[in-house]
């Protein structure tokens, strides 16, 4: 009997990274297949990692778009369903979910953000999907029946040491000075459609950063959005596929992303995040409670800009990060595993 074939959907670059190592552990009962969404740099790191992929659509800006984005993928899914001979997909992306459903294949999404947050990826991918992966922590409302439960969290599948070791020598071939402590500095672009009207750092804040920390720590800023002329001179030289690297050995990590505050706590990176999504989403709030991060609303500025103070004065600040990334690891464990037995539960034997 041949293998099913299993197609990974990355929507977002950080949906590639996480995929990448599940990919590789299915192969031994299912064959991978690459089908992307064109976002940001996904298609770009899909090529630094060698990986042969099928593009089946360009994300788009604004509701409506993406809407009719939405609805050509589903024909679109079930094309490539047929061309590539797709038994079942891993994805967060509805349309693909909706193919299935639609012809009698299986999909398995997954879901790290609470399902009130994001309802509109909810809607369009859970109640098509055979099963949810998520979080110990996330709110899945009407989803919870048929969810299934992972211990820490996402970014855990390709940063957990099992799998991941910073590489010094790549942070220096990109042009950063690693004998001087630096900060990482990151800005989403907030564009996505749970992002409407949410805020993160502002450009007063990177200025007073900039000032504070002139005389101890060089600043590096990545950026999903165009910066300011005034900022370009600290754009982070490092290519897309070398930044957990360059995260791993930052003294901190300022920003407004989810997914980077979580790989930085990973890491063991202390973060300080500014964004209106603090308090709303679980798995940041329970990284908070191991103290591995630290979150602010716009309006509270201030507060965080104290709150980096404290931990660039402070004297242990690696060792005792280190401890708490420990802690955190060995009470979460390695979830990739786990990860595998349930894809093997669902994929199902070929048609």
């Amino acid at each position: 009997m041949m293998r099913p074939k299993l197609a990974f959907l990355p929507s977002h670059p950080a949906q590639l990274w996480l995929m990448r190592p599940i990919a590789d552990a299915v192969r031994e009962f299912a064959e991978p297949v690459w089908v992307l969404r064109d976002k940001d740099c996904l298609i770009d790191l899909a090529g630094a990692a060698d990986l042969e992929f099928a593009v089946i659509s360009a994300a788009q800006k604004g509701l409506i778009r993406n809407a009719t984005t939405l609805a050509a993928d589903i024909a679109r899914a079930m094309r490539l369903q047929e061309r590539l001979a797709i038994d079942c997909w891993f994805t967060k992306y509805g349309a693909a979910c909706m193919a299935a459903r639609l012809t009698g294949r299986r999909s398995i999404a997954f879901n790290d953000d609470d399902a009130d947050v994001v309802p509109l990826i909810a809607a369009t991918a859970y109640p098509f999907a055979d099963a949810v992966l998520a979080t110990d922590v996330t709110r899945m409302g009407r989803y919870t029946a048929k969810s299934r439960r992972l211990k820490g969290n996402f970014e855990l599948l390709y940063l957990h040491p099992n799998r991941f070791t910073p590489d010094r020598s790549a942070v220096a071939a990109a042009g950063i000075d690693i004998d001087r402590p630096y900060i990482l500095v990151r800005l989403s672009a907030l564009t996505a459609h749970h992002d409407v009207g949410q805020r993160g750092v502002s450009e007063a804040l990177l200025r007073d950063l900039i000032v504070m920390t002139a005389e101890s720590h060089r600043i590096y800023i990545s950026s999903e959005k165009p910066l300011a002329a005034e900022f370009e001179p600290y754009r982070l030289p490092i290519p897309p596929e070398r930044m957990h690297d360059a995260l791993a050995f930052a003294s901190l990590l300022v920003g407004d992303s989810q997914t980077m505050t979580s790989e930085a706590a990973v890491l063991g990176t202390p973060s300080v995040r500014i964004s209106s999504f603090v308090g709303r989403l679980s798995y940041l709030d329970e990284l908070e409670r191991y103290s591995l991060s630290f979150g602010y609303k716009p309006g509270n500025e201030n507060a965080a800009m104290q709150k980096i103070h404290e931990l660039l004065q402070m004297p242990d600040r690696s060792e005792v990060f280190e401890q708490r990334r420990q802690g955190f690891l060995a009470e979460k464990g390695d979830p990739l595993p786990w990860c595998v037995e349930q894809i093997r539960s669902l994929v199902g034997p070929t048609r």
